[in-house]
């Protein structure tokens, strides 16, 4: 019996990622401003926060992130334009978050 001989070529998976830097937050809401509608709301962490996002994010700043404090040490902060930058899911490393560089 002849098996055929497949050659997988890897392609890189195309994703936009959002990292916000965050000390002394309770909780993240990710909105598009353009529609309104929610994409994200999670308890953040001290440190970096990534979320996952279709890649069209990348192409311009259509987001806005509020950031909230819930023990109301602070008031919200909120982020408005906000971009995500394209990155490779396979190849993509969260404790030194970069963007995609084509090879």
């Amino acid at each position: 019996m002849l098996l055929n001989v497949i050659k997988v070529i890897p392609a890189p998976l195309i994703m936009s990622a959002l990292v916000v830097d965050t000390l002394d937050a309770e909780r993240m809401l990710i909105i598009d401003r353009l529609s309104g509608s929610k994409l994200a709301h999670f308890k953040a962490k001290d440190g970096d926060n990534i979320r996952f996002l279709p890649k069209s994010y990348a192409l311009g700043a259509n987001l806005s992130v509020i950031i909230y404090d819930d023990d109301n040490q602070y008031n919200a902060a909120i982020a408005d334009n906000v971009q995500t930058m394209l990155v490779d899911m396979f190849t993509f490393d969260p404790n030194n978050p970069q963007p995609f560089e084509s090879p």
